[in-house]
């Protein structure tokens, strides 16, 4: 998968890659964006499929480099 390929990633995947990146939990991100650690795992795994990825450290990794993340 690279940056050129066209990937339709929904604003809350977004908000959950940032809050990933950042080394927060699904706890912790459910916490702050009010919803289950489950559901946040389900978007997690959504983003996951989406870029054919997956573990945290490669996802980290591809939102880094293609810049989804700041």
């Amino acid at each position: 998968m690279t940056a050129s390929q066209s990937i339709h990633i929904t604003p809350r995947e977004k908000e959950v890659l940032q809050l990933i990146c950042d080394g927060k939990t699904a706890g912790e991100i459910g916490i702050v964006l009010d919803r289950s650690p489950h559901t946040i795992n389900s978007h997690k795994l959504a983003l996951m499929r989406k870029l054919d990825i997956y573990k945290d450290t490669a996802l980290v990794a591809f939102a880094f480099r293609n810049g989804l993340v700041t």
